[in-house]
Order: C-alpha cells, then sequence, then structure tokens
C-alpha cells in the first residue's frame, strides 16, 4: 500500500543539522551554510519564485557579471506566438527553468495571470486576438500594458537578462510593434512559434489547458468546451509568421518534432536556447528518485556489492515504482492487461503497457499506425531506469532488468568526489582540516575540499543529462547517491544554491516528479 506523506513534510533540511552526504554509515558530513534557508513545501516548484536580489547565483551558473548578464549576450525579449491549446505557457516555463539554471536572469511574463489579477469582469470578446467591442478592446489594451510596463522595468530597474512573453501574438502588426518598441530599448527580440498539427498532441494540450484555475469547478466537458471556443475565435484571426516580416523567430512544430530557425541574427545564448528546445518534448510520464541500497560498509572508496539489507531495499523500491506506473497507465487508459507472456501476481507486479502499446503490436507493420520508436524514452509508453556505474548503484536495478526493463549506467551520475575527506566523519574533517571546514561552511555549494569537487563543480558536469531527462517522454527512474540527486531534482524544482544543498533523500523515501504546463510537481512516497 503507498501513503503519501502530508504536504507539510520537506525534503529540504534545516542547514544548522548535518546531513547525509557520502561519508556512509560512519559519519555525517556537515553541509550547513551557517544560515537559516527557509523550508520549501515538497510539492513547490520555485520556477515562478522572483530571482531578482543583487547576489542571485543559480545553480549551474558559469561566472558572473558587473551588469548581472550572462555570456555578454545583452538582454532579451523571447515572444511566443501560437494559437491557444498550442503549449506556448508549457515553453515559457521550460525556458525559465533552464536559463535560470544557467545563471541567466530570465523571468515569464503570462497573459493569463495578468489577466486575473483584473478586476471587474471580463469581457466577452476579450480573448479574441481582436476584440470587436469597445469594453473589449480598452480591456486588452489595459491588460497588454500592464506586461509591457513590466517587462521594461524587468530590463531596466532589476538588471534582468531574458523575458519570456506568453501570449497570443498572432497578428503580424503586433509582433511588429512589440520588436519596433523593445529594439528601440537594445533588447533582442526572439519570437517562438509554436505550431501543432499533430491530433492526438492537440487533444492532449487542450485536455491540460482546460484544467486550469480558469475552469476551476467546471466539469471537464463544459471546461473544454469554454476553451474550445478561445480556439475558434482566433484559428481565423491567425496570421502565420514568415520570413518577409523580418523577424528573428523560432517555428517549433509539434512541440519539437520539427524545428526551422529563420533570420537568425543573435547570438550564443539565443542558439543554446534553440539546442534547448530541440531536446525538450511534453511529458506524460513521472520521473522518480531514489538513493541505491546499502552494502556493509558504505563507503565512498569502495565499491562495494550490496548487502543482504540492500537486496531487500531493492526488490521493495522496484514493486514500489512498478505499482505506482502501473496505477497511473490505469488510471489513464483503463483495465489493461500485462503483456502476452509476462507472468503477473500481486506479489511481484510487471509493467503493464498502455493502450497505445496494445495498439501498435495489434498493428505491427502498417503505417498508418505510429510505431513505437526504437530509442530511450522517446514516447509515452517507455520506462527507463537510470543508474550510476558503481556496483551498488546498479545493482539496485537488478529486479527491473528481471522484469524486462531496460536498466543504463549513466557516468554522469557518478556521485560528488570528495576528495582528501573521504569516508571521514564531520569531527575527523573537523580536526585534520580546520580552515577547509571552516571555509566549507560559508559556501557549501561552491566550496570544494583539495582534491574535491563542488556541488557546482557536479551541476556543470551533469548539464548533459539534464538535457537528457527534458527529451523523455515515459517514466524514468533514477538511482543514485544524494548528492546527484539534489542536482536532478533542484533542477526539476528549480532550487537556489542555498537550498540544494540542504536537500536530503532518505534511503527509505521515493522521490515521485509529476510534470504540468506552468509548474512541477513532487511527492515523497515511503519505501516499505
Amino acid at each position: 500500500m503507498v501513503v503519501l506523506i502530508s504536504d507539510e513534510e520537506s525534503i529540504i533540511e534545516e542547514p544548522t543539522m548535518p546531513v547525509s552526504n557520502h561519508m556512509g554509515r560512519r559519519g555525517k558530513r556537515w553541509s550547513g551554510s551557517g544560515q537559516v534557508c527557509p523550508i520549501k513545501k515538497i510539492e513547490q516548484d520555485g520556477v515562478h519564485e522572483p530571482v531578482e536580489a543583487e547576489d542571485y547565483i543559480s545553480p549551474g551558473q558559469l561566472y558572473s557579471t558587473e551588469s548581472g548578464r550572462l555570456f555578454h549576450a545583452g538582454r532579451i525579449l523571447i515572444v511566443l506566438v501560437g494559437l491557444p491549446a498550442t503549449s506556448k505557457t508549457l515553453l515559457s516555463v521550460a525556458i525559465t527553468r533552464y536559463t535560470r539554471w544557467l545563471g541567466v536572469r530570465t523571468k515569464s511574463f503570462h497573459v493569463s495571470e495578468y489577466r486575473r489579477q483584473q478586476e471587474g469582469a471580463v469581457p466577452d470578446d476579450y480573448f479574441s486576438a481582436v476584440p470587436q467591442t469597445k469594453e473589449g478592446v480598452e480591456y486588452r489594451q489595459k491588460v497588454l500594458k500592464a506586461v509591457h510596463d513590466d517587462m521594461v522595468n524587468f530590463f531596466m530597474e532589476t538588471k534582468g537578462q531574458l523575458a519570456v512573453y506568453d501570449a497570443l501574438n498572432i497578428r503580424r502588426s503586433e509582433r511588429k510593434e512589440i520588436a519596433e518598441k523593445f529594439s528601440k530599448m537594445k533588447i533582442k527580440v526572439l519570437f517562438i512559434e509554436s505550431v501543432m498539427t499533430d491530433t492526438d498532441l492537440v487533444d492532449h494540450t487542450i485536455k491540460m489547458a482546460a484544467q486550469s484555475s480558469d475552469y476551476h469547478g467546471l466539469p471537464k466537458v463544459e471546461a473544454r468546451a469554454e476553451f474550445m471556443k478561445r480556439v475558434m475565435i482566433n484559428k481565423p484571426l491567425y496570421e502565420a509568421m514568415q520570413p518577409e516580416e523580418g523577424l528573428s523567430y523560432v517555428e517549433y512544430i509539434n512541440f519539437g518534432e520539427r524545428l526551422r530557425v529563420y533570420n537568425n541574427f543573435y547570438g550564443y545564448l539565443t542558439n543554446k536556447i534553440v539546442f534547448f528546445l530541440m531536446n525538450l518534448r511534453g511529458k506524460k510520464g513521472c520521473v522518480y528518485f531514489a538513493r541505491c541500497g546499502t552494502s556493509d560498509k558504505d563507503n565512498y572508496l569502495n565499491d562495494e556489492e550490496l548487502n543482504e539489507e540492500g537486496k531487500r531495499y531493492s526488490k521493495a523500491l522496484t514493486d514500489l515504482v512498478l505499482r505506482r506506473v502501473n496505477e497511473r497507465r490505469r488510471k489513464r487508459h483503463g483495465a489493461l492487461t500485462p503483456a502476452p507472456g509476462t507472468p503477473s501476481t500481486t506479489d511481484t507486479p510487471y509493467l503493464l503497457p498502455t493502450q497505445a502499446s496494445l495498439d501498435r503490436e495489434a498493428c505491427r507493420g502498417d503505417h498508418r499506425v505510429r510505431q513505437m520508436a526504437s530509442w530511450d524514452g522517446a514516447d509515452e509508453d517507455s520506462f527507463v531506469v537510470w543508474t550510476a556505474p558503481r556496483k551498488r548503484t546498479y545493482d539496485t536495478a537488478k529486479y527491473f532488468e528481471e522484469k524486462g526493463i531496460t536498466v543504463r549506467q549513466r557516468s554522469q551520475l557518478q556521485q560528488l568526489h570528495p576528495g582528501v575527506v573521504a569516508d571521514m566523519t564531520e569531527e575527523e574533517i573537523k580536526k585534520k582540516y580546520p580552515r577547509e571546514y571552516a571555509e566549507s561552511l560559508k559556501d557549501p555549494y561552491h566550496y570544494r575540499f583539495p582534491r574535491a569537487e563542488s556541488y557546482h563543480d557536479l551541476a556543470v558536469r551533469m548539464e548533459p543529462i539534464l538535457l537528457e531527462m527534458e527529451r523523455m517522454c515515459g517514466d524514468l527512474l533514477i538511482i543514485g547517491h544524494e548528492s546527484t540527486l539534489k542536482v536532478l531534482y533542484g533542477y526539476l524544482m528549480a532550487c537556489t544554491c542555498t537550498e540544494l544543498p540542504n536537500l536530503k533523500f532518505p534511503r527509505d523515501k521515493l522521490i515521485e516528479i509529476s510534470f504540468s504546463p506552468f509548474q512541477n510537481h513532487a511527492k515523497v512516497i515511503p519505501i516499505v
């Protein structure tokens, strides 16, 4: 039985307490900062929290400049273009999360959020890009002015570097006005036009959009109908972007299926964002984080095999994750049966196929039915397990492999290298390296002991795995050391440098992260 821990429980520990790192059972290494870090609820995603403080530093930030703007790229405005139900909000949040991680001062400006903050009733034709009533025109101009003023303030007053403007912007005249206005302020403007032609993808996007706060309390059928009205009134008004407009833009088709870049006027940072978009995919599965099982000494220097306790933990982890995945698949697709030839009992669950998997199997070779992609994580049907190369980490995934689930060793998941303090207790470090110990308390994220890695080094080293995670569409379980899980969780939940070293991942807990267009959600589940 799976029991969810209450929302009051946190996976962030007060930095005034020692937290487990790579010291194993012999002791715990101090990783506090000497300052009190705010406790974050387990489900809270920090991607929408402001980052306007002068001294703000991001986990993956390579350097700082006097202006606070990185990569010598100046100021950039990303303008999203597209009809409703084209995942513009998801795009804006994803770009914000990634660029903030890199150290870029980024903020998303969602027109829908500004509209919800306005007082009074919303005119019926406000949701049209070209309102027909005086009230609709005035209301729309009022909302857009508030957004534009805040974006100008973000660039001019708070040292903001990258703003993401999430609105329709489907009229050519509107795009021209935006480009001219911000170009005069020496702000580079890049448009991203999100186009959806895949009917399954459109249907899923509409389903997600109809769950927004705009339709809270409405039955699903009514919510969908109300949302479709917004789509239909804007469809005849949509003017697709063309190279002749003279604007720099990206045509983003079916959420990464195809991507075209036009009039690429800008440099490194915009190209890095385009590369990120090439790896971004819509997610229907979850990402799970779990510690590896125990060995006899549990030390860093010994590449040991699992002990009996570790093997029991491995079995319990396998059963729990498969039950979680199967429960979600049943909820989404209804009653499903195991694949032919797969034994299944109450005590030993096997991975259930989705209805899409069964349909493909029945129509294998039929070109009219989209076949399963051959690479890991390319489809919502997929379930992949990643582990670090060390024996006890890989062996923790042994039971998944026995059930026919793909298990990959990823070298980037190698834990933080402790250097000279490997397998030492806090007291031993304090006694042998008093100066280094004192320095580590000042900045536990960036400080590295002699011949060791810092959390910052680890975050930079793991950037390729972050992009791989973004590419995965289905379910993904990552079994690793606490230090690597901190970095991956810190990225998906937009943690700061202060929070990240103080995250805690107890061995008896599974972390489940689910995705939605506006923010990610985390749950802590006991492993029993």
